[in-house]
């Protein structure tokens, strides 16, 4: 199979020999166009006739001498004056009478009419022919002859029906052809665009198999390419979810055993120790809320859309996470407020949508000043509910925002450490809103902080 530049440069090539083709084969539809190549062949007849007409009535009235090379009478088609006709007198050996040196068709014209006696008209080419035989006073038998160069006019070649039928079957021809051409080198594209959009929306089993994979062509190579390449992504995603599958569920048993110990350790050790086992309880509690949110992000990657579909009003969904938010937030000197309006239900699964909204208003509380408020509204739009949290902290550098809902990612600038997160927050809502058919987004807002918008679908949107 020829590469695809020698498959674009043959087919190329063949629609030009095409073309010609065409041409070629239509090409008497138009010199048989009747009505113009007959009004162009009596016109450069009667302008050759009419130099003729005068040669011969000075030769019968005793004037041999040499005839005007004038226009001949009237005017063409289209108002346009005649070109000049040429008139010659031949004697029966073929002499010009004047000396002239006539064209090969004059002399041979003039030849026939001495000898058939009779005016002949005829054209070769573009060269309109008169011979005339004609008896002068004194005797002798001479022959008149007049040419007349005129190639036919644009105005006479085109006739309207012959060209509509040249043209229809000239463009049926390339159309078709280009249409081939168009259709063999597009077919392949389909199947790899749709792959590339499938693994880029997260399908990791998408494909461009046998659709284009046995092309021997380029094509051909890059869907080959594109497959090995999108088995290699795969490999690495269920590598690492399997990793951090497994890493968290074997973390789990040590974590445990070690609060059965620091339990131990608390019933003998001194007053003087329980600062220090205090704070050990609290990492083990941070370790395990991590592998907590590790094995739920990586249940939420596997099967996002696990669980029954139900219709959920999210107004008392939310209020109870902003409640709850409002019981820890007060300890740190921070509010939350909350507003709902218009029909906010959605039809989805109650407990992960919890989940994403607890993070997400839990994010905003861990980077909004002391003093200040977090602002949690839910509003439908057309036919989407918004769950609209805003903080007053300092924001995100704009070309950060796409990458907030990736694991694990923070930005160190503006978003302090000391919060103690860990990046999964964000990731977490954004795969359980994900699930539900929406989407999540970030933007800073104008009057400062940091504005996290979920989109779902209304139910009977």
């Amino acid at each position: 199979m020829p590469s695809l530049f020698w498959r674009i440069f043959l087919w190329s090539w063949l629609v030009m020999a095409a073309v010609v083709a065409v041409l070629v084969v239509t090409s008497p539809l138009l010199t048989r166009s009747r009505p113009g190549l007959e009004d162009w062949r009596r016109e450069s007849e009667s302008w050759a006739r009419s130099a003729v007409d005068r040669a011969v009535a000075r030769l019968e009235a005793g004037r041999p001498d040499a005839p005007p090379r004038g226009h001949g009478q009237g005017r063409g088609r289209g108002d346009r004056p005649p070109a000049p006709a040429r008139v010659f007198i031949l004697d029966p050996d073929g002499s010009e009478l004047h000396g002239d040196d006539p064209p090969p068709e004059v002399v041979e014209i003039a030849r026939r009419a001495l000898a058939g006696d009779a005016e002949l008209a005829e054209r070769t080419g573009t060269l309109h022919l008169v011979a005339r035989p004609v008896l002068t006073p004194d005797g002798r038998r001479l022959a008149v002859v007049a040419a007349h160069h005129g190639p036919p006019r644009l105005v006479h070649l085109l006739e309207p029906r012959a060209l509509a039928l040249r043209l229809a079957i000239l463009l049926l021809v390339v159309g078709g052809l280009s249409l081939v051409l168009a259709r063999a080198l597009s077919a392949p594209v389909g199947p790899l665009r749709d792959a590339t959009r499938r693994l880029s929306a997260g399908d990791l089993t998408a494909r461009v198999g046998d659709a284009a994979g046995r092309r021997r062509d380029e094509i051909g190579e890059l869907a080959r390419d594109f497959d090995a390449m999108a088995e290699r992504i795969e490999g690495l995603v269920e590598s690492r979810e399997r990793l951090l599958r497994d890493v968290s569920h074997e973390l789990r048993s040590p974590l445990a055993r070690l609060r059965v110990a620091l339990e131990l350790v608390r019933g003998t050790a001194g007053a003087e120790a329980a600062a220090n086992l205090d704070r050990m309880e609290r990492d083990l509690g941070r370790l395990d809320e991590l592998i907590g949110r590790l094995l739920l992000l990586e249940r939420l990657d596997a099967a996002p859309g696990d669980g029954e579909l139900t219709g959920v009003d999210l107004e008392p969904l939310v209020a109870e996470v902003v409640e709850d938010a409002r019981f820890e937030a007060a300890n740190e000197e921070r509010a939350v407020g909350f507003s709902a309006q218009g029909d906010v239900r959605v039809v989805g699964r109650p407990e992960p949508l919890r989940s994403a909204f607890d993070n997400i208003v839990r994010n905003a509380l861990q980077h909004t000043p002391a003093g200040t408020a977090v602002a949690v509204e839910l509003r439908r739009r057309d036919d989407r509910v918004e769950v609209v949290v805003r903080d007053h902290g300092p924001g995100i550098p704009e070309a950060e925002l796409e990458r907030v809902f990736e694991p694990f990612y923070r930005v160190d600038e503006s978003r302090d450490r000391a919060s103690g997160g860990v990046g999964l927050g964000l990731a977490i809502a954004a795969r359980a809103v994900e699930g539900h058919g929406g989407t999540l987004s970030a933007r800073n807002h104008p009057g400062g902080g940091l504005e996290v918008i979920a989109s779902l679908p209304a139910a009977g949107g």
